[in-house]
């Protein structure tokens, strides 16, 4: 018994035909679309970077932060940075030896400083901020009324 192999009649002509490069110009047209897609969003992230999209609360939020950390690590010159330049120019502005040794005694007695929560509300280029602070060793929430201004591009804690 030999097997019947099938006839040319059996077989419809658009598969008889031969592949062109114009039956795979579906596949090569989606290729291109979705390289393009991930081309343009790449340049997007690479022109503007994450924190260039922060919003104003966002940029507050994370400069509060950046001071809180920097009280915990004893990071002066991370404390500095976060500080208006009023901040800074005050003569009672805290020195290194005096930030380190507060900060020290406060955070070897009760625990680093916790932020649960804060509260932020921009208005220009002026942000007014509650913060919920407490210690680690004590259940005793605090808040504290910081006042928050925009210098140049920056965001920094300054007195009100």
């Amino acid at each position: 018994m030999s097997a019947k192999q099938p006839d040319s009649t059996d077989v419809p002509a658009e598969e008889q035909a031969p592949k062109t490069w114009r039956d795979a110009l579906p596949f090569i047209i989606a290729f291109v679309v979705v390289l393009l897609a991930v081309g343009f969003i790449g340049i997007r992230h690479w022109t503007n970077p994450a924190e260039e999209r922060l919003t104003d609360s966002a940029q507050v939020q994370n400069v509060v932060n950046d001071m809180y950390t920097a009280r915990n690590s004893l990071d002066y010159e991370k404390y500095r940075s976060t500080q208006c330049e009023k901040n800074l120019a005050d003569a009672t502005f805290p020195k290194s030896l005096d930030f380190a040794n507060q900060n020290r005694a406060e955070r070897d007695r009760d625990g680093k400083l916790i932020v649960p929560s804060m509260d932020v509300e921009v208005a220009g280029d002026r942000a007014a901020v509650t913060v919920t602070e407490k210690r680690e060793n004590k259940g005793v929430e605090t808040k504290t009324e910081l006042t928050v201004v925009k210098q140049g591009d920056e965001w920094r804690v300054c007195a009100a």
